[in-house]
């Protein structure tokens, strides 16, 4: 410590006044200052610049947007507050028991414990929602896989397919979000009852076909930025990681089941 900060690390040395309440408050504001104006950056480069971010990853220029995987947790956890009230993502105990298999392994299981069904259908209710929130991440090194297949032969990493995939993730819950916005704004809007426009909304394939669409014009547009591909290539991947997100759906809500099994 020569001066006033480290030559090998650049931590500041502490004075007086750093430990102060009112440079206490100062750094407190600035943090949510800083988080504010990075974060709603972030969302309008996510929004208007599809891939922009990737580039901005990993060829300079990431210290002015959030990191791919917070902007992914922020957004998962604000996406799932509104989940409830969309039909993607909503089975729940009662939509598990129409599989006779999975009826079975409950049955078992609340003969071996003595557990009144009625106890169990709340817990495995309450943890199935918590469970949804990490599980999602499963599906994007999956999807990776899938994209590491299809620029086989280039150059591109497969973390670079990570960081992109993590991106069109972001995008996609704010997609969802928007369409969950649209539930509420109907009945406003168009003068329908609105547990007619909800009944509408939780059909699933009314959230799927548009969501496919979105997504598939999304990653064109990313991958012709991020990764310079050609508009043929672009335009095959796009569809072909666009119709994967509905298989990969239906394994999310299996293995949703398990783990919430395993775990209740």
């Amino acid at each position: 410590m020569t001066g006033p900060y480290c030559s090998q690390c650049g931590e500041k040395k502490f004075t007086h006044h750093d430990y102060s309440l009112g440079h206490f408050a100062e750094e407190t504001l600035d943090v949510f200052t800083h988080f504010d104006s990075k974060f709603l950056r972030t969302l309008k480069m996510l929004l208007t610049k599809p891939g922009e971010l990737s580039n901005a990853y990993f060829h300079g220029g990431r210290s002015r947007y959030t990191k791919p995987l917070t902007l992914f947790v922020i957004l998962n956890l604000f996406f799932f507050i509104i989940q409830p009230h969309t039909g993607l993502l909503s089975y729940r105990y009662a939509d598990y028991m129409k599989f006779p298999h999975y009826a079975a392994l409950v049955r078992n299981h609340l003969t071996l414990t003595g557990e009144s069904p009625q106890s169990y259908v709340a817990r495995f209710n309450a943890n199935q929602q918590n469970q949804k929130k990490s599980l999602l991440l499963v599906s994007i090194p999956v999807l990776a896989v899938v994209m590491a297949i299809l620029f086989i032969g280039t150059s591109r990493t497969y973390a670079e397919h990570l960081v992109f995939l993590v991106q069109v993730y972001a995008f996609l819950l704010i997609f969802l979000a928007a369409l969950a916005g649209l539930t509420f704004l109907l009945p406003w809007l168009i003068g329908s009852p609105p547990h007619q426009v909800n009944q509408f909304f939780r059909s699933e394939m009314v959230i799927i076909i548009p969501m496919i669409a979105a997504l598939t014009i999304y990653i064109y547009s990313g991958l012709r930025r991020a990764y310079e591909a050609s508009r043929l290539r672009a335009a095959l991947t796009a569809v072909v990681l666009a119709c994967a997100v509905g298989p990969l759906t239906g394994l999310f809500l299996n293995l949703l089941f398990f783990v919430t099994f395993w775990t209740t």
